[in-house]
């Protein structure tokens, strides 16, 4: 690419940097004669038809910002193949280098260059652009310290292309919003959360969320509240702390609402006289100001009487101090009632009565704690404070729920990330006949898209067999037990439909009866229905063979994986007479050993399967 010119203009001269969705070059602009900086899109994307369009379409929206923190968009071409746009050359260097060199930052220099990005973002919002990708690597500083923000529109383009590619991530996730990670609408709020990520970054030099994956960390961003900024540096003033929390305040009603509100804050904060923290320097700017003449004393004073006079103010001191001592009492202490588990009014009351006051520091969901309840308290119960002091409280948001994806049409893989990314859990897998959807994607799920459901759920998904399906002769169930056959179904391609209890003189649980038919060939993923034995009183009398089998024992599993793919999902499912469950989940790779403690009643059996084909089944002892 070197040495090319794009447009009968624009030479390329250098690369100055990779992303990862273009190029960016130094090229000369022979019209003009300046140096420009050239974006050229990946050959990935650059053959998808409708990303291009949208490409240029933002590309074009963004070369309508007219501001001194936006990097200028000049023109946007295609030549051979190539998209490129070209843009205002901004020499200096990206805020990532500075942090990685510098941080943390002084707090004026932090919030000074938070405001000049929160200027950029307010001008953009003001035209309908929102960025979608603010972070250090994309805020430029010239050498005389403005900062520019570049890259807008690009991020948009990748969004609304609608493009999924397994195993890739858009956007920088250490500076996602919750709800770029969620996968919802993005708007301009989400700018504000970044821009708080960078701010966080600037003041400790380190990201607010770490994580071995890109969906842990978005994960976290959705879960979890980041470090308190002045836990990782003490000193940084309340008002500073204030701006990091708001900016990245999980629920929209909680953060900023417009870049112009967090601006005012941040102006506020730079105008404070507590802002220097101890450590930190401030060059005053030049002042004329009156010349100094320090006052002659008229004569010398013996050095007895100074002496004399300084021991006076210090007796006068000393005395001064012990009556106000004796005058003014310390406040009694007390201590602290345990007020986790109750409701505010609850925790106000009880406060109240042992002379404290509370302030709800912060709301955090709990799966075991009702909405409106204590989990935490600061200071920790039965700790002696002064009387009149504030317990801070975390409240609990109640059990978070989460709305399923569609995942219709979604290869397996990834209806597992879209599950991931949801807070949700994959269910059980099963194979039907469908003449729409492409055989191995989805074709149906339970629960269906945009239920409402408790987080950590598990969504069970139904594969397609495609339109023409394989047909498999029916075996014959009948004179077994119910949970051993249930836990075969899905390795012979059939599904569990229902199970209808009957009395009879046949042990509890053995099938009587079933539909289809021993014999019949149907096609993969036929639901099948059971008449099952409910025993000669509709269940196990005391001292019946079936009571007498069920006492409860320990068992041991153990599997180990001899081949296959690097990566294999093991899931194990143990038959007895409590019926049949599932007993583990997880992935292994080859030559692993899975060591799985379980507790059986009666006959038991285990059966392991791998990427969810019945492999193996064993007799638990």
């Amino acid at each position: 690419m070197i040495g090319k010119v794009l447009g009968n203009r624009y030479h390329i001269v250098e690369l100055l940097g990779e992303g990862g969705m273009a190029l960016v070059y130094k090229a000369e602009c022979s019209l003009l004669r300046r140096p420009v900086a050239v974006k050229i899109l990946r050959s990935q994307y650059a053959n998808d038809s409708e990303f291009v369009e949208r490409f240029r379409r933002e590309a074009q929206a963004a070369a309508s910002l007219s501001h001194p923190n936006v990097v200028n968009i000049y023109d946007v071409g295609n030549e051979d193949g190539i998209d490129y746009i070209v843009m205002e050359y901004v020499a200096g260097e990206n805020l990532k280098e500075l942090i990685r060199r510098e941080a943390p930052f002084s707090v004026r220099r932090a919030l000074t260059i938070a405001a000049q990005i929160c200027e950029a973002l307010q001008h953009a919002h003001q035209h309908n652009i929102i960025h979608r990708d603010i972070k250090p690597h994309n805020i430029l500083i010239t050498p005389e310290g403005r900062v520019k923000v570049t890259d807008f529109g690009i991020a948009r383009a990748v969004s609304a292309s609608g493009m999924t590619q397994t195993g890739m991530v858009f956007g920088s996730v250490q500076y996602f919003s919750p709800e770029q990670a969620e996968g919802g609408i993005v708007g301009t709020q989400s700018d504000l959360y970044s821009l708080g990520c960078v701010l966080y970054e600037m003041l400790t030099g380190k990201v607010p969320f770490t994580g071995e994956s890109p969906i842990a960390i978005a994960l976290k961003h959705i879960q979890e509240e980041p470090v308190p900024v002045e836990r990782l540096r003490l000193g940084i003033p309340p008002a500073v702390s204030r701006i990091v929390e708001k900016a990245l305040a999980k629920p929209l009603s909680e953060r900023y609402s417009t870049a112009y509100a967090m601006l005012r804050e941040i102006h506020a904060a730079l105008g404070s006289e507590m802002l220097i923290m101890e450590g930190e320097t401030e060059d005053l700017p030049t002042q004329a100001i009156a010349a100094v003449t320090p006052e002659k004393p008229s004569r010398k004073q013996p050095w007895f009487k100074w002496l004399a006079y300084a021991l006076s103010v210090i007796a006068i001191m000393a005395l001064t101090g012990f009556g106000l001592k004796l005058a003014i009492k310390p406040r009694a202490a007390v201590e602290v009632p345990d007020l986790r588990g109750m409701t505010l009014d609850e925790a106000t009351r009880v406060a109240g009565e042992h002379q404290l006051k509370v302030e709800v520091a912060r709301r955090v969901f709990h799966s075991e704690i009702a909405e409106g309840r204590v989990v935490a308290q600061e200071p920790e119960a039965n700790r002696k404070i002064r009387i009149g002091r504030e317990i801070k409280l975390t409240l609990s948001r109640g059990y978070e729920m989460v709305i399923v994806p569609d995942l219709i049409g979604k290869s397996q893989l990834e209806a597992e990330l879209a599950l991931e990314s949801s807070r949700l859990r994959l269910g059980d897998i099963y194979m039907e006949p469908n003449n729409e959807i492409p055989k191995n994607y989805v074709a149906r799920q339970k629960p269906e898209a945009g239920t409402s459901i408790q987080k950590d759920a598990r969504i069970d998904l139904y594969l397609s067999l495609g339109p023409n399906v394989d047909t498999v002769k029916v075996p014959n169930f009948i004179g077994r037990q119910l949970a051993e056959v249930q836990a075969e179904l899905a390795g012979l391609g059939l599904v569990f439909n229902k199970a209808t209890p009957e009395v009879s003189a046949f042990p509890e649980g053995q099938i009587l009866d079933q539909q289809p038919a021993p014999g019949t060939d149907v096609p993969l993923g036929t639901a099948m229905s059971f008449v099952v034995s409910a025993g000669q009183f509709g269940g196990a009398s005391p001292g019946s063979p079936s009571a007498a089998s069920a006492e409860m024992r320990q068992g041991r599993i153990h599997v180990r994986i001899d081949s296959g793919p690097a990566l294999q999902h093991v899931k194990i499912v143990v038959a007895d007479s409590q019926g049949h469950r599932t007993v583990y989940r997880g992935k292994h790779q080859p030559g692993e050993r899975v060591d799985v403690p379980v507790q059986v009643t009666g006959p038991a059996k285990a059966y392991v399967y791998l990427d969810n084909v019945l492999k193996g089944e064993e007799v638990i002892p």
